[in-house]
């Protein structure tokens, strides 16, 4: 096995550390804290996976489930797993359109679209920070990173 140039395998090893990091409980006390109370007990036991599902549905004004799927990168069955999970949560609610009786349609509902409110506010305050972050360096490097992530992620799929 031929050694690994040391800036690239501190790379990869940030890059592992990056795909590591579970933000779960951190995410979850946050909304805790700024959620209302009659939403505190929901907030508490969502994954991640889920917020993320929740904010893809919240995107769009009607979402077939196989439109999710290509939304989020999961596959059908986890997709339709996590649906699941939000319907019994009573975040998500699952319908038919009147002339299409065969594709499940979903839209959130009044929790739903106050968890993936709480949600995005959180996301709004990390892309400030990054943004702070982002502005110490100028736009060549922050180019240049951009382009070797990019290469990095075209060799691992080949």
């Amino acid at each position: 096995m031929s050694k690994l140039n040391p800036l690239l395998q501190q790379i990869d090893s940030e890059l592992h550390r990056y795909l590591a990091f579970d933000d779960t409980k951190k995410v979850q006390e946050h909304l805790a804290q700024v959620a209302p109370a009659a939403a505190k007990h929901i907030v508490s036991k969502i994954s991640i996976t889920e917020l993320d599902v929740l904010q893809a549905i919240s995107c769009a004004s009607s979402l077939r489930i196989k439109e999710l799927v290509t939304t989020t990168y999961f596959p059908q069955g986890t997709v339709s797993k996590i649906v699941n999970r939000l319907v019994k949560k009573k975040l998500v609610k699952k319908y038919h359109q009147p002339n299409n009786k065969k594709d499940v349609y979903l839209k959130l509902t009044e929790h739903g679209c106050l968890v993936a409110d709480l949600h995005e506010q959180y996301h709004t305050q990390k892309n400030q920070q990054l943004n702070q972050l982002g502005a110490t360096f100028n736009n060549t490097d922050l180019i240049r990173l951009a382009q070797i992530l990019h290469e990095i992620n075209e060799l691992r799929e080949k």
